[in-house]
């Protein structure tokens, strides 16, 4: 963000009160309770200019996620993570070679990947 007054990027945004200061303005609004507020500080620190905006929680609507698009992604998240620890390029082909043939429509079952890893 550029600064308003002097145009320069050194601007630092603080939320408060009571947060930490890198706490994201994303995370502090979503622990808010309805009523409760937060304030944004902003300050440049070429010309000094400083802004305080107050957030206030109106209202809070909630709506749950979809449960099987969210075990879907719980288990990218866990893949993913598997696949990072895997350091052996050799059961890396093995397991793309298994995810092309399971998009081709070929029937793997997870013993077959089993026995290439």
């Amino acid at each position: 963000m550029e600064c308003p007054d002097c145009g320069e990027p050194y601007v630092s945004r603080e939320v408060g009160p009571g947060r930490p200061p890198s706490t994201p303005l994303a995370n502090a609004i979503l622990d808010t309770e309805q009523g409760e507020e937060v304030i944004l500080h902003r300050q440049c620190w070429t010309c000094g200019w400083s802004e305080d905006r107050h957030v206030e929680v109106a209202a809070i609507e909630t709506e749950h996620g979809d449960p099987e698009i969210v075990d879907r992604q719980q288990r990218l998240s866990e893949l993913a993570g598997l696949l990072e620890e895997i350091e052996d390029t050799e059961t890396l082909d093995s397991v793309l070679h298994y995810v092309r043939q399971q998009r081709s429509g070929d029937e793997w079952g997870p013993s077959s990947l089993e026995e290439d890893l």
